[in-house]
């Protein structure tokens, strides 16, 4: 994704504004494809705790990453900023010919419009087998992959569920064209769903206001997955009649996401319970979704906020101390540890600790202003009390 820079010269009288910080969510790698016999572009989006932390992440992949990238992304994080879901790695891949990458094999009907469909097969095997892969090597992954589609995409998430359902842990159908090929795929779930007895994966498919062509094939979807229940498999589906079919995909994300992490809010009452509370809630969570997970920063965070403002100093040091042992490129752990020995009285350690956090600070953290005044404030109190400060 291209890196921008802005000058900005606002129509105000006597006011002249430069903005040179970048501002980048992502970037952009080709992949030469043996399967698909071309160069393939593929968006990525790393979250800010994969710069933070030696933590691995869960990946969610994107068809047709230019349209979705950038509102997935924004979904996403503040989904994981509200507690709902884990920051994730987002891998957009843009599609060359839609019909034909995102289309199952036509069986029983040709439809003139599509004469290049039918490449779905194709096209998961180069997920499978190239694009996952190259992901899995070159990032740090968790072993929970998600995949989003939509339209055409829809259909070829759903094709994907049905023909290697190990492939992803949860997969998100937004307004999926089940009308291809006389509603095959509706067949194929049929069987799919009579002889599958158990199987511990997650099914989220979205329909908005769009007319027969769309809603009767999908209805007819959701009978067969309705009647037929799979052990272990989580499968929901919502409605937006308020919604057109270009106009659903940001709410279909949101709510799609999620319900493939459901149950990863932490409950209320483990606040009040302390850090051991939270440390059970993710350990359960870990073994929910089948690898290890951390607890956040901003949670570790809150809780020695939450120390410090009920007077429980040295538990609010215990804390922070903890987050900066977990998340030590950050910048914010340093400067909330320092707060509480400052509160303490540990002028010193706390000048130490704002200065590391202001130091490591990027130039576009929003907090550089309030490092810098909580710097210069003990420096005031350390000459004050006639000490030096140890930097």
């Amino acid at each position: 994704m291209k890196r921008l820079i802005l000058l900005v010269l606002l129509s105000i009288p006597n006011l002249a504004v430069a903005i040179d910080n970048n501002i980048s969510i992502g970037h952009t790698i080709k992949i030469e494809s043996e399967i698909l016999k071309e160069q393939r572009r593929i968006q990525i989006h790393l979250p800010d705790a994969y710069l933070t932390s030696k933590n691995n992440f869960p990946v969610l992949y994107l068809t047709d990453g230019p349209e979705h990238f950038n509102h997935t992304v924004g979904t996403m994080n503040f989904l994981a900023e509200n507690g709902r879901m884990p920051q994730m790695i987002i891998v957009g891949v843009a599609n060359t010919d839609r019909a034909r990458d995102l289309t199952p094999k036509i069986l029983i009907s040709k439809d003139e419009r599509f004469q290049n469909g039918g490449g779905a097969d194709n096209f998961l095997n180069f997920f499978e087998q190239e694009l996952i892969p190259y992901i899995e090597k070159n990032y740090r992954t968790q072993p929970y992959r998600i995949f989003s589609g939509h339209s055409f995409g829809g259909l070829f998430a759903i094709n994907a569920f049905l023909t290697k359902p190990h492939l992803f842990n949860a997969y998100i159908a937004v307004s999926p064209s089940l009308w291809w090929d006389e509603q095959r795929l509706v067949d194929d779930a049929k069987k799919f769903f009579t002889q599958t007895r158990s199987l511990e994966r997650t099914l989220f498919v979205t329909m908005a206001d769009e007319g027969d062509r769309m809603t009767v094939p999908y209805n007819n979807f959701l009978n067969v997955a309705k009647e037929n229940n799979i052990d272990g498999l989580i499968f929901a589906h919502k409605e937006f009649d308020d919604e057109d079919h270009g106009s659903t995909v940001l709410r279909s994300q949101y709510f799609g996401l999620k319900q493939a992490w459901d149950g990863w809010l932490m409950p209320r009452e483990a606040f009040t319970q302390g850090l051991s509370a939270v440390q059970a809630h993710y350990k359960n969570i870990s073994s929910k979704f089948g690898f290890d997970v951390k607890v956040p920063e901003g949670i570790i965070n809150n809780l020695g906020y939450i120390a410090l403002g009920n007077e429980k100093l040295e538990e609010a040091l215990e804390i922070f101390a903890y987050n900066v042992k977990m998340y030590p490129n950050s910048a914010n752990v340093y400067d909330s540890l320092a707060e509480a020995q400052e509160n303490v009285g540990q002028l010193n350690k706390a000048y130490k600790n704002y200065s590391k956090a202001l130091k490591m600070a990027a130039p576009n953290n929003r907090n550089i202003a309030l490092f810098e005044q909580n710097k210069a404030r003990v420096a005031k109190r350390l000459a004050s009390e006639s000490i030096t400060a140890d930097d």
